[in-house]
């Protein structure tokens, strides 16, 4: 009986620490999360509280009228008690008392109860399941799968616009030239904070080369611009901008530079590089590509004259 008050004791102390954060919120706290954590408290204190309802009556231990009573045991330790309670087992002198009084060839049978470990499982499938109904189907404050799955691509999708915005999609092979007045205003914005100890306020170069000229070292066109922005020039001191903007603020800047040509500043310093055209550059790829087509024709062509060659000889043979 002492042991049972005691347990019943703790259980109690147990649940006002639990409960006491419900007791001590202030109104400073969002409404919301105010609401779900005094849910999960008054959640957590129904569980514990069938617990103890259920388990301390299955863990006393109830009493043995039969003669080993009378003598006495030597005292368990705490653990050892706990492990005898939990898993109901007899000590094998009062196997004697278990035994049922069926015989089969000399074999006897022990007449054990459920062990108590078996009933706290089974009981506790009971508490879990009465649990999840209430804080999923009844209450609804729990989301089940499929609204935990929208959730998530809902999540995703927003993370996605998060990445399109910020140009997390862009590289060299990807950019495209900007023309919009609020793209270049960025571009220029960055530029003028960074870029204009080496190439000048208006791109016409100091210790980096000029950029309102044709002349490129690192190549022309948005594509290289922006390759040269990322990954930066170190042999030349210029450092790789990627650790500093994302690839939007690149692709900004690099058109922003790009709208800077033919504006013949100034104190221009002299060209540097060799000439770049980007319509040549197109123009040479696509002849690449126009011969690389002519060739198949031929060979489909070349084809197609053997196979009329072969059904004329064909002809003239049948004739024969």
């Amino acid at each position: 009986m002492k042991n049972k008050f005691s347990l019943m004791l703790l259980s109690i102390i147990t649940f006002v620490l639990v409960t006491a954060p419900l007791m001590a919120q202030t109104t400073t706290v969002v409404v919301e999360d105010t609401d779900m954590t005094n849910y999960y408290i008054i959640l957590f204190a129904v569980f514990f509280l069938l617990l103890n309802a259920i388990f301390v009556p299955l863990l006393k231990e109830s009493p043995n009228y039969g003669e080993s009573t009378i003598a006495l045991e030597p005292r368990k330790s705490i653990l050892k008690g706990i492990y005898d309670k939990i898993s109901g087992l007899k000590p094998i002198s009062q196997e004697r008392e278990l035994m049922m009084d069926e015989d089969y060839d000399g074999i006897t049978e022990l007449d054990n109860n459920v062990p108590p470990w078996f009933n706290i499982l089974f009981y506790g499938t009971i508490v879990f399941a009465f649990v999840y109904i209430l804080n999923y189907h009844v209450l609804g404050f729990g989301s089940l799968p499929l609204q935990e799955y929208t959730d998530e691509v809902t999540a995703a999708n927003f993370k996605r616009e998060e990445l399109i915005r910020t140009g997390a999609f862009i590289n060299e092979n990807s950019v495209v030239l900007l023309t919009d007045k609020a793209a270049l205003d960025n571009g220029k914005q960055i530029f003028l904070a960074n870029c204009v100890p080496c190439h000048g306020n208006n791109g016409e170069g100091t210790v980096g080369p000029n950029l309102t000229d044709q002349f490129w070292i690192h190549g022309g066109g948005i594509k290289n611009v922006f390759k040269t922005l990322k990954y930066g020039v170190p042999a030349k001191g210029m450092i790789a901008w990627q650790n500093q903007f994302n690839p939007k603020s690149m692709q900004e800047v690099g058109s922003y530079v790009l709208s800077l040509q033919g504006t013949n500043p100034p104190n221009g310093k002299a060209p540097e590089g060799p000439l770049y055209v980007e319509a040549a550059a197109d123009s040479l790829k696509t002849g690449k590509d126009t011969l690389k087509s002519k060739m198949d024709s031929l060979k489909v062509g070349g084809v197609k004259k053997d196979s009329a060659m072969s059904k004329e000889g064909a002809a003239k043979d049948s004739a024969k």
